[in-house]
Formats: structure tokens, sequence, C-alpha cells
């Protein structure tokens, strides 16, 4: 968080720099009044967040899939996320096959999202994570999932791998409550 972060009402906070190349800004209203809101913009060096994961930035749609920050060691100042929403799909379950960032600073979040815009995330537990251990396999009961990879400015490892797989329902009494003795 910045310096006299969450911000709210007036006056207009001075300008913010992140030395990661990375930036989050969430929005939150409450149902009390409504008011203008705000505007923003930002500027980036050339400098940072060069690298790139395969596949980042783009919706998965397939019933199975994988994601990776890449072959060798990831970049510093890196961004990447993906949005897993296979077609139908009543849950999302990620699996790590490999792991190894940089301790504390370079992270992977796991998120379950409503729908495939995913501009309302919950961190799912146990995200986010780091280090070399291989995590555990994450679900996300909503049948989408984002999932984020951010490295700092010092330091790499080996990245990490890991694969999704989609619950699809077919089922046309899922969420029916049955209450004749026989059907």
């Amino acid at each position: 968080e910045f310096p006299g972060s969450p911000f709210s009402g007036s006056p207009i906070p001075s300008p913010m720099t992140s030395v990661t190349g990375v930036m989050e800004v969430s929005f939150i209203s409450d149902l009390i009044g409504t008011f203008d809101g705000f505007s923003a913009f930002y500027t980036s060096d050339s400098d940072s967040g060069t690298g790139s994961c395969p596949l980042s930035g783009g919706v998965l749609t397939s019933m199975s899939g994988s994601i990776t920050d890449g072959s060798g060691s990831y970049s510093n100042l890196l961004y990447c996320y993906w949005i897993i929403a296979p077609s139908g799909a009543t849950s999302v379950t990620l699996s790590f096959s490999s792991f190894s960032t940089e301790l504390f600073n370079d992270k992977v979040r796991v998120y379950s999202c409503p729908d495939s815009s995913c501009l309302s995330t919950t961190e799912l537990s146990g995200s986010p994570f780091s280090g070399s251990s291989i995590p555990g396999a994450v679900t996300s009961y909503t049948g989408v999932m984002k999932v984020t990879f951010t490295s700092d400015g010092s330091g790499t490892a080996d990245g990490f791998a890991a694969s999704y797989v989609p619950l699809i329902s077919n089922c046309p009494l899922t969420g029916s409550v049955l209450t004749s003795m026989s059907g």
C-alpha cells in the first residue's frame, strides 16, 4: 500500500510510483450515496515489466490446459495473468507440477471470479504462493479463476507450471431441492 491509502473524499492524492513495475488500483463503493468518482492516468518507463508469460492476458476456455511463466528463469519486474473460464464449468481446479519463486517477493495469486470479466475477485485460501514448495491444488467453485504472477526487481528463480481442469455439471436438477418420494 502507498502512504495515506486507501484514499477517499478530497484532496486529490499526490502522484505515486511503483518501483516493481506493477500497480493495482481498486475502487470500492458502498450503498450510501453516489458521487462523481475518480479518474487517473499512468505512465510507464520502457525498462519495467518487459517480460511476458505464455498465454498471459487472455481468457482460457479449453476444457483443460496449462499455464506457466515460461521456460528457464523468469524475468524481474514481471506481471502476468490468466483468466480460466471453461464453458459450462461449475468449478475449476488448478494443480501445480513445479514451483520455485523468490520467497516472499515473487508471488502467484489465485482468485475466484463470478464471471470471465473477473472485475470482482476473491483470493482463494492459501494464496499467495511463493518459495520452493509446490502448493496443493486450489479450486474455484464459481467455474472461473484468475491467476496472477508478479516478480519484483531483484532475484529470480525457475518459476512455475500448473494445469487446470474444470468440473462440468450436466445434471439438470443440480442445485434443486427434491421433495417428492419418487420422480
